[in-house]
Parts: C-alpha cells; structure tokens; sequence
C-alpha cells in the first residue's frame, strides 16, 4: 500500500471512529401531574459548573420541544459531564429543590438513562431509555412567575 492509501484508509478509520462516538442526548418534558408531554416550550440545557450550553458555548441557544415535549442534541462538547435543565414558566417535580438546581450526568443518561424524581404525582412514571432523559415538571404559581 501507497502513503496516499494509507493516509486514506487512516482518516476513515478516523472519522469513522468520530461519529460512532457522537451520542445523541434525547431529552422528554412531561407534566408531572398527569404525565402528558409538555410540548412547544423552550428548554435551556446549561453545563454545571460555570456559565454555558453543552457545546461549550457562553452564549447559550435553547431548545424547543416538539408535540412529545422531547428535544435532542449531539453537540456536546467532550469536557461536560453534568447538566442542568431549565423549562421556562415550569419548575421540576422534586421535593427537595425549590428552583432547577438538580444536575443530571451524562454518563449515566448514556449508560442506562434517567427518569427524574416525580414529586408531583407518585404514580405517574415512565421507563427511561439509554441515551434519554424523562424530566418531570409543573407549571409555575402565580408568585413563581412574578419573580422573574
């Protein structure tokens, strides 16, 4: 084999490698009342640790969810490992946070997938697939959206 063939199979060896590394992360918003998908609503997904979006950008682009309320996103940048998520006019169904604080690991999304506390209806549950994020929510109080 030439170095020009070399050099080609090495750089589709390459990019080959590249793509089948590149997960897509699949978030779904349900109402954590009765487990509807919350469609149509801009969602923020913000790197823990300083400000920024998955891609490592500051200037953070949203997301809109669709009719099943689920956004996806492949630009994640290879240094984020947590995330925070914000639905605007929404909060997350979780007992022990008052705002969007709880960080959600992207290994673990991955690996096995999560479904997050849902503290506003027990009973409502989905199951999570690797790769997905099930994120309960309901609307904000009144006071809740007066202070933003």
């Amino acid at each position: 084999m030439n170095n020009l063939s070399r050099t080609a199979v090495f750089s589709f060896l390459f990019a080959s490698t590249l793509i089948a590394n590149a997960q897509t992360l699949r978030v779904q918003i349900l109402n954590g009342k009765n487990g509807k998908p919350v469609g149509n609503e801009h969602v923020n997904l913000f790197r823990t640790g300083d400000f920024g979006d998955l891609a490592g950008d500051r200037n953070v682009r949203g997301f809109t969810t669709d009719a099943d309320g689920v956004i996806t996103t492949s630009d994640i940048s290879p240094d984020i490992h947590s995330f925070l998520i914000s639905v605007d006019w929404h909060r997350q169904c979780n007992e022990n946070e008052k705002v969007n604080r709880m960080a959600f690991s992207l290994a673990e999304i991955f690996s096995k997938g999560i479904v997050s506390e849902n503290s506003c209806k027990a009973k409502v549950r989905r199951p999570a697939e690797p790769g997905t994020l099930i994120l309960f929510v309901r609307d904000e109080t009144f006071f809740e959206k007066m202070a933003h």
